[in-house]
């Protein structure tokens, strides 16, 4: 069984490996009378999906295979690999793709969902309220490469 350690703090409170990382933390909220937009709550948020990065990706990052299959994830190359870390980089900045997505595609094994420019990206992602903190993200090489400013 997979260790989730967000989750597994709160003994009353077990995760289903089917359900997206979003949903869950929506039913632990629920469970845990977290108020819609309340400071706790963000800051679970935050903390919740700081440790299912370091979990799903986070610790990855080291190979070039890695960062050619998160590449191949986002739909890059169509198996082509990439032949630096470097260039995986460089053709990642051409991705607009929710963070919260791809870690719960990482968890779920369903297809990332990518964006074809950064107002519809933008748009998602308010919509759904799907935030990655954004000081966070500046402290990962990563998620630097994914980051975007919403409009």
């Amino acid at each position: 069984m997979t260790t989730h350690p967000f989750f597994s703090s709160f003994p009353d409170f077990t995760p289903n490996p089917t359900f997206s990382i979003s949903s869950d933390f929506q039913r632990l909220a629920a469970l845990r009378n977290w108020k819609t937009n309340s400071k706790h709550r963000k800051k679970m948020w935050n903390k919740c999906m700081n440790l299912e990065y370091d979990r799903l990706i986070g610790s990855t990052l080291s190979s070039l295979q890695s960062w050619q299959r998160l590449c191949e994830e986002v739909g890059l190359g169509d198996g082509v690999r990439f032949g630096s870390i470097r260039k995986c980089k460089m053709a990642l900045q051409s991705v607009y793709v929710n963070i919260v997505d791809l870690l719960d595609a990482r968890r779920t094994g369903e297809k990332v969902k990518t964006f074809t420019n950064i107002e519809k990206l933008s748009q998602y992602t308010k919509q759904k309220g799907m935030m990655f903190n954004r000081n966070l993200a500046k402290q990962d090489k990563l998620l630097r490469v994914l980051l975007r400013v919403l409009i």
